[in-house]
């Protein structure tokens, strides 16, 4: 009775040390510091900029119908000194501009008082007239800063539904200030 209860202890003893040893090698990560996994910055469809201190958040291009993509996102001047959005070109076309039902050459860019693109505390507005492109690709967007430079990103395009379902190209008066 005694060798049996032996025998069990050990058959227990040596299945637990088996199946954590297994465990342990069969999950570890053998990249270390570089895998692949643990390098991903970009967690939603926005993509993220930045020049100087000015910043560029969650930029995203919504294809309308019409083939015409707006832009959504946030630009932040976190500098004393002003800036402007002197322009912005979406897949290598001029895009277009404006606050307030307005076209616009330049979108100031005061101290912490964001400039938001699309969603209900929109600002200013952002789009091309034909986007070449299809929902799931990417393409390039470059925004001009009037004195921080120029900010490039690879934007990626989404359809209207869903999150995105409300954004519409913007309805403005073409008077430029």
């Amino acid at each position: 009775m005694k060798l049996k209860t032996l025998r069990r202890f050990r058959f227990l003893t040596i299945s637990i040390l088996s199946l954590s040893l297994a465990g342990t090698l069969l999950t570890g990560c053998a990249a270390g510091p570089n895998a692949s996994t643990r390098l991903i910055k970009q967690v939603t469809d926005g993509v993220e900029g930045q020049a100087g201190s000015i910043k560029l958040r969650n930029m995203t291009l919504v294809l309308q119908p019409d083939s015409s993509a707006v832009l959504v996102g946030t630009i932040v001047n976190h500098d004393e000194a002003e800036d402007s959005v002197i322009g912005i070109a979406i897949n290598g076309t001029q895009g277009l501009i404006g606050r307030n039902g307005l076209l616009v050459n330049k979108l100031a860019l005061e101290l912490n008082k964001p400039v938001i693109f699309e969603g209900p505390s929109a600002n200013a507005f952002a789009f091309v007239e034909s986007l070449d492109s299809k929902p799931g690709y990417r393409v390039p967007v470059v925004v001009i800063l009037e004195n921080s430079g120029i900010v490039e990103l690879s934007v990626l395009i989404r359809e209207r539904s869903a999150e995105f379902e409300g954004v519409a190209r913007p309805l403005f008066t073409p008077v430029e200030d």
